[in-house]
């Protein structure tokens, strides 16, 4: 595994972490934490979960990014074919009467 898969890896796993904390703020609601019985609560878990969320945008440019140096380090790492095909060269006068 090379440095930038386990870099890519490693934000995948940040991504999932940081959306389940979204999610579980989300189902509060389930276990009886409402706006009106926890004003505070939950003013400050809608404060965090507007943070998480821009985590979640940073962290997905950052895993695209990463993906798209990783595709583009790896396409230049094949080794690349120059096929030699034989040129027809032209005299100076032959382009006078070159068919359109």
């Amino acid at each position: 595994m090379t440095t930038l898969d386990a870099k890519i890896l490693r934000l995948e796993k940040r991504h999932k972490g940081l959306a389940r904390i979204c999610a579980a703020i989300n189902d509060v609601y389930i276990y009886g934490v409402y706006e009106s019985n926890y004003p505070a609560l939950m003013e400050k878990l809608n404060e965090d979960k507007d943070a998480c969320k821009e985590e979640i945008r940073d962290t997905h440019v950052e895993i695209v990014a990463e993906t798209k140096a990783n595709m583009l380090t790896e396409s230049h790492d094949s080794p690349v074919e120059i096929l030699e095909e034989p040129v027809e060269i032209l005299e100076e006068d032959d382009h006078a009467t070159w068919p359109m």
